[in-house]
């Protein structure tokens, strides 16, 4: 190495890391934009049509092809066979019942796809024929397109009603 490249190195490497770490956090607050908080309105738009009995905007939220595993096994692929699911579940008693639900974890696998774990809970009301609350788990995988997270899948069961870390 020539002296005079020699000596510009502690100012190289300097820019560089100011580059690298000007770059990192970009890239963390991109990440974070598409983030929990941005996952927040497919949950919440879920939790509506649920609490609405509106089992056409519950489907809406999916991909055209996603498709649902419910805590009971019962699988439905496709816009049409999960708006099915969710009228049968309402005319079965479900109708009138509250829905809750709450994101544990976001985890960013591509820019556009994303693993989410949380937990769901299901309250009867007086209007709804269901007399015992129902919890667990959910893990769903969103695909971000069009401005907004869809559901490519969703996978619920109840034989947990927390995550708990494995350091816990």
């Amino acid at each position: 190495m020539s002296p005079r490249i020699a000596s510009r190195t502690p100012y190289l490497m300097a820019a560089a890391a100011i580059l690298l770490l000007t770059c990192g956090h970009r890239a963390m607050a991109a990440a974070g934009q598409t983030g929990e908080r941005q996952v927040q309105p497919v949950i919440a738009r879920i939790l509506s049509a649920w609490n609405h009995a509106d089992a056409r905007s519950i489907a809406a939220q999916y991909e055209a092809g996603g498709d649902f595993v419910s805590p009971d096994g019962v699988h439905a692929q496709g816009r049409r066979q999960i708006e099915a699911f969710y009228q049968e579940a309402f005319s079965r008693g479900y109708a009138g019942s509250r829905a809750a639900a709450e994101v544990a974890h976001v985890r960013h696998l591509t820019g556009s796809v994303a693993l989410v774990d949380g937990t769901w809970k299901i309250q009867p009301t007086p209007t709804s024929k269901i007399r015992r609350p129902e919890a667990g788990l959910f893990f769903a995988v969103l695909q971000w397109h069009r401005g907004r997270w869809h559901i490519a899948a969703l996978r619920e069961q109840a034989s947990a009603i927390r995550l708990r870390d494995l350091t816990s």
